[in-house]
């Protein structure tokens, strides 16, 4: 909390190193950047005291804002899984298969009932949308949460991408399975 200036620490999370093994898929996947409410689609690190009000941690922030950031990870982490014949952000050059739509509900860190210590909160609403018909193969959503060992940003940001991870390995295993 405080702050006013710029960031003077940046921080990024990192993709998946690999998936559950399975079959290839001669597919071709989109990933559409996903939506998020205005609260979260920031670069800001979003900190939650109750369910009423965000602050933002300060003179901290995301290299990138926060739905852009999921979107790369999301394509970098299905590439190295190399399960699919291709995967790409979503945009107007490309025609998928399927395309992937991702509503993030929850990237924060939550101060319940002012604990000393957050718990990272990760919710994604999941659509996979057949392209070719516009038909909606499949929704979910995936949860994911964990706690840092200490209130210290650089070990929140570490529960968020352990986090992270959890909800990308949930989403991008439900997507092949559905998409298939």
């Amino acid at each position: 909390l405080g702050g006013g200036g710029p960031p003077t620490a940046l921080y990024t999370l990192t993709a998946l190193s690999s998936l559950p093994s399975g079959p290839h898929l001669n597919i071709e996947i989109l990933i559409d950047k996903p939506s998020a409410t205005d609260a979260l689609d920031t670069r800001r690190i979003a900190l939650r005291r109750n369910e009423l009000s965000f602050n933002y941690y300060a003179d901290s922030a995301w290299t990138d804002p926060a739905p852009s950031m999921i979107q790369a990870l999301l394509v970098e982490s299905l590439q190295r899984s190399g399960r699919v014949k291709a995967v790409s952000r979503n945009t107007l050059a490309i025609q998928g298969d399927y395309e992937l739509r991702v509503d993030v509900r929850r990237f924060e860190a939550d101060y319940e009932s002012n604990a000393d210590i957050p718990t990272v909160r990760i919710e994604f609403g999941l659509i996979l949308v057949h392209v070719v018909d516009r038909a909606v193969a499949g929704t979910d959503t995936v949860t994911a949460s964990a706690r840092p060992g200490a209130n210290d940003v650089p070990l929140v940001v570490s529960a968020f991408d352990r986090a992270l991870h959890e909800a990308m390995r949930d989403t991008l295993t439900w997507t092949l399975a559905t998409a298939r």
